[in-house]
């Protein structure tokens, strides 16, 4: 028995031997983490993903993301009293970040053939958004007590503030205790080009679109309609590295 078991080990290790290294080591590589940067049509922001082989074509993932997001009719001023005054936007109550948490399923459409090749695959995520509202504080003109004109930081009050008055933009600090919280979910569906020549790497750009729905009218804006939902498209850059 011995005298047979030996040559068919043999024969084994041979064959391995001579597979390419990435058809040799393809199941080995089952982990993988990687972030970067998104860029999308209402704002930017981070993100970051674990994923986990489930099949060999098909990955379980959760992801990370904090992002801005602004009113689509959102429009950049200067003041009127002072052209090197810092910028602002007129009727903007508050800012908007997002943090996103999701879950999904990565799918491989098209394989790499080969270490130069491209990985094209499919995402769709799901997940819970955790809304940050910072109010916006803006630099007024006003008249003191002495008759002199000064500036000085209020929060934004359509009622109060108009372009006669409003100096400029205050400290991105200021309002930062009065931030509130508001909650919904998010949905999101992608495709992702890798092409990092080391397997071990992760290099991608993932396209897609998504939305994040609220359980009521998000205040972002004075005067003009809210909404409480906010589509978006995107386009994430992203690096990373491949475990066991």
């Amino acid at each position: 028995m011995s005298i047979l078991v030996f040559p068919l080990f043999l024969f084994t290790v041979v064959v391995n031997a001579q597979l390419p290294a990435s058809q040799n080591n393809k199941a080995s590589l089952r982990k993988a983490y990687y972030g970067g940067v998104q860029l999308h049509t209402s704002g930017w922001g981070t993100t970051f993903t674990y994923s986990k082989f489930k099949t060999f074509k098909t990955k379980s993932t959760l992801s990370f993301e904090f992002v801005s997001l602004k009113h689509a009719k959102e429009t950049k001023r200067i003041s009127t009293n002072d052209e090197k005054a810092k910028s602002y936007r007129y009727g903007k109550l508050n800012t908007l970040s997002l943090l996103r948490l999701s879950k999904g399923v990565k799918k491989i459409i098209y394989e790499k053939k080969r270490e130069q090749g491209l990985e094209i695959a499919y995402n769709f995520k799901y997940g819970v958004t955790i809304g940050f509202l910072k109010p916006v504080y803006l630099e007024i003109l006003r008249v003191n007590s002495n008759q002199r004109v000064e500036v000085v930081s209020e929060r934004y009050d359509p009622e109060l503030h108009h372009v006669n008055n409003i100096y400029g933009r205050s400290s991105n600090l200021m309002g930062l205790s009065q931030t509130k919280l508001t909650a919904g979910g998010n949905l999101k569906a992608s495709f992702l080009f890798e092409f990092a020549s080391d397997r071990e790497k992760v290099r991608s750009l993932e396209l897609g679109a998504g939305v994040d729905v609220f359980y009521k009218e998000v205040p972002l804006m004075a005067k003009i309609k809210n909404s409480f939902i906010y589509p978006t498209v995107f386009l994430n850059f992203q690096f990373g590295k491949k475990t066991l």
